[in-house]
């Protein structure tokens, strides 16, 4: 199955033959005819293996949220990734073959399904905006995976700058840190004077006696805070 994965992966599908095939895993190509009866029979077989693998590497701190969406990216926008290789060669060649379109949208509902998966956890934690669709939202992630793939698989691109897309998308998913709750200061008031200024003016006013100059610091105090908050 690694043999098939990377013959697709670096041959393409319609240069792989089962003769080839053989070849890398160094076995002869009766043994190969003899778990497979075609190729196409061959390459389904690879396609379940590597994306079960792929989905099982990916989900092996299950539970961790927002984090398991960076190891997807960080893993499947790599350069040396054959998993990931052979899984947008077929996602591709799935686009243009009747025959292996099936087995594309398998793929594609799968890949979703797991986002969409990490997705909810992260929104039960806490982690993901709670306002997103994460069915949409997986769909999106999605696709951004596979276009920064194809991309980085036919050199099109660096591998920095898509994983640069790929963190930007997981980012703006994630829901914003809490801020803590204050009281606002006179500071916080563009424009307006600060608590302190105004006191020191009332203060200074000699046409106020000092208790109605105290009594209007203290409702300008008031105001400045309902204000603020």
């Amino acid at each position: 199955m690694r043999a098939v994965m990377a013959s697709i992966s670096d041959e393409g599908l319609e240069k792989t033959t089962m003769r080839n095939v053989a070849e890398r895993a160094g076995v002869s190509t009766g043994t190969i005819a003899y778990y497979f009866k075609s190729k196409k029979e061959m390459v389904d077989a690879a396609l379940l293996e590597a994306s079960q693998a792929y989905m099982e590497g990916w989900y092996e701190n299950k539970g961790s949220g927002p984090w398991s969406l960076d190891r997807l990216v960080e893993n499947f926008l790599a350069a040396d990734n054959t998993d990931a290789g052979f899984v947008l060669q077929m996602i591709e060649v799935g686009l243009h073959n009747s025959e292996l379109r099936g087995t594309h949208q398998e793929m594609i509902e799968a890949g979703r399904t797991k986002i969409e998966e990490s997705l909810r956890q992260g929104i039960a934690h806490g982690h993901i905006r709670p306002d997103i669709d994460p069915k949409l939202a997986a769909a999106l992630l999605h696709g951004v995976l596979i276009w920064w793939g194809s991309e980085l698989m036919s050199n099109a691109t660096s591998q920095d700058l898509a994983r640069q897309v790929g963190r930007m998308a997981v980012r703006l998913l994630e829901a914003p840190p809490p801020q803590p709750k204050r009281r606002r200061t006179a500071d916080t008031l563009e424009g307006a004077p600060t608590v302190q200024t105004m006191r020191a003016l009332l203060l200074s006013d000699p046409k106020l006696p000092r208790r109605q100059a105290d009594a209007l610091a203290e409702a300008f105090e008031k105001l400045y805070d309902a204000v603020a908050t």
